[in-house]
């Protein structure tokens, strides 16, 4: 099975790690290489407006010529109070699936589902869209991850992670809409091995990698619906 025609488009460099990792843990039967906009189209930087303005555009040029069978997308849904959250960047890449010839149906707050969108156009891909965290709020991976935590320790270094930050006060120089980043790091920084990547916590068990439990697992049934 060939993966360079398998395309799941992710914004940065520290996604594109974790679902490789996640992938390897939950040892998921799918052949994918998340790719972002660098290493799609040598952009100078990643991040949603390069995915969307540059990366998505060049791979749905590339679907003919390329003969790409899977087409996936996976972007945060950031926030409403920054003039993004879910159902702009929604909006905002759907848009360009419509001027491709792609059906768009009305959201339905199927909650944790995902979408697959259809074309009537021949040898086109269905193309899977799954808007961080849970495809209808909200918020970024570090949520989904933060609210996915393994055990009571983890979760009572959470609760200590959060103490610390209120205590921060006029300290505190991140902005708000970046609380989510900020607990996740503090709490990764706090680890057996301080400062591992997401894709290395999640592999450390961290996170709750068990499918009967874990509220990840929704996101990985859509993964593997649309490269199945």
């Amino acid at each position: 099975m060939s993966v360079s025609n398998r395309v799941l488009l992710v914004e940065g460099e520290g996604d594109k790690e974790f679902i490789q990792r996640l992938i390897c843990t939950l040892k998921l039967d799918i052949k994918i290489m998340p790719e972002t906009p660098r290493d799609i189209c040598n952009t100078q930087s990643d991040g949603i407006d390069v995915l969307r303005t540059r990366a998505l555009p060049f791979v749905l040029d590339r679907i003919r010529t390329e003969n790409i069978t899977h087409l996936g997308i996976i972007i945060d849904a950031d926030s409403s109070n920054d003039g993004y959250g879910f159902e702009k960047r929604r909006k905002q890449i759907t848009d360009i699936l419509i001027a491709r010839g792609y059906e768009i149906p009305a959201f339905t707050a199927n909650i944790n589902q995902g979408e697959i969108f259809p074309t009537n156009k021949e040898d086109w891909p269905p193309i899977g869209l799954w808007i961080m965290p849970t495809h209808s709020t909200d918020g970024m991976l570090e949520d989904l991850l933060l609210d996915n935590l393994e055990n009571s320790t983890q979760q009572s270094l959470l609760n200590k992670v959060d103490a610390a930050i209120r205590d921060l006060g006029d300290l505190q120089a991140f902005k708000e809409t970046h609380l989510s980043k900020a607990r996740l790091s503090t709490l990764l920084s706090w680890q057996k091995k301080p400062g591992m990547s997401a894709g290395k916590a999640y592999q450390a068990k961290v996170f709750d990698t068990n499918p009967k439990t874990s509220t990840i697992i929704p996101f990985t049934a859509w993964l593997t619906r649309v490269f199945q």
